[in-house]
């Protein structure tokens, strides 16, 4: 076999202008009009175009919000509804209170409630009172119901949910709780 010198210079020539070619393309290449999102397209193309959009809707609403504060508004022109007597809403004679009332009641005072009542045994005892066997005061912490004769747990809010006779007795010789609504306490 015989050597061939010029032909290992003429393969690193051709792998040499191979390599530089490569570079110079890839050098002045323009990745903007690729269809693969680069960084360069996301920073140069795509962030303005969004940027633009959210500051065009920006001002629209600007505007709106400009038109409506300055009183130039005019809704659409509707038909005018014929004039009719408002109906009176029947007044109730008792408000229900909005914050939480400390009561306290001594042994065999009994409270009942005039209409949905939160109540909360602070200290002492107390059982529920209720005229159906069936129904008695929903305990909202445990998830479950306290029937007539059966007691109340101390820090744990309940309802009573309507003025039927529902309401609580106290078992002890003194017996805070939290009240939220109406109520009426009968002492012994």
């Amino acid at each position: 076999m015989k050597k061939h010198p010029g032909l290992k210079i003429l393969c690193g020539v051709l792998a040499l202008l191979s390599a530089l070619t490569v570079t110079v393309l890839a050098a002045s290449y323009d990745s903007s009009e690729d269809p693969i999102i680069s960084l360069s397209y996301l920073t140069n193309v795509f962030r303005p175009s969004i940027e633009k959009d959210y500051e065009e809707k920006i001002a629209a609403l600007e505007a709106r919000i400009d038109t409506l504060t300055q009183g130039n508004y005019a809704p659409p022109e509707t038909e005018p509804e014929p004039e009719t007597e408002p109906e009176t809403m029947p007044v109730p004679e008792q408000t229900a209170s909005v914050t939480y009332e400390v009561v306290q009641m001594k042994y065999g005072d009994c409270l009942f409630a005039a209409g949905a009542v939160d109540i909360m045994l602070r200290a002492g005892s107390a059982i529920c009172i209720a005229p159906d066997a069936t129904q008695g005061i929903s305990d909202y912490t445990e998830g479950a119901e306290i029937y007539n004769g059966e007691s109340l747990t101390k820090n744990h809010m309940c309802l009573i949910p309507r003025g039927d006779g529902r309401g609580i007795m106290a078992t002890a010789e003194s017996v805070y709780i939290m009240v939220r609504g109406d109520y009426s306490l009968v002492e012994s």
